[in-house]
């Protein structure tokens, strides 16, 4: 378990780094006029904290009970996506920031980590 995390922490940390580089940048000299509800930092700090959570719980879970794991991978995804709408509430409520912007802005990287992680946690999973 602990070399597949290490691993994935390894290739996940570039990943999200790169994304966030993207981001920022797109940020920063794309849309310099638009104001964000959330800053790319916070964004991807959320994003990247409750993947490398998810994945650490299901290769945990793959360890004790290896048949339960895709289970564990779909019930996380779940709590992930409720966690997701969460951390956008406040956003909902203010309707000066509500905009197409604002949406893509959460959801582009949220999709991004997910396939990512989707990735990894298959090949973990079908990993004899």
């Amino acid at each position: 378990m602990k070399q597949n995390v290490l691993k994935f922490l390894t290739h996940f940390s570039i990943f999200a780094i790169s994304l966030f580089a993207i981001h920022q940048l797109l940020h920063s000299f794309v849309l310099p006029e638009k104001t964000f509800y959330y800053a790319p930092w916070a964004i991807h700090l959320f994003l990247f904290l409750i993947t490398f959570i998810l994945y650490v719980g299901v290769a945990y879970i793959k360890t004790i009970f290896a048949e339960k794991a895709a289970l564990a991978f779909l019930g996380g995804s779940f709590l992930k996506m409720l966690a997701g709408i969460l951390f956008l509430v406040p956003y909902f409520k203010n309707k000066d920031y509500f905009n197409i912007e604002n949406v893509l802005a959460f959801f582009i990287p949220y999709f991004l980590y997910l396939a990512f992680e989707a990735y990894y946690v298959l090949k973990l999973i079908n990993q004899k």
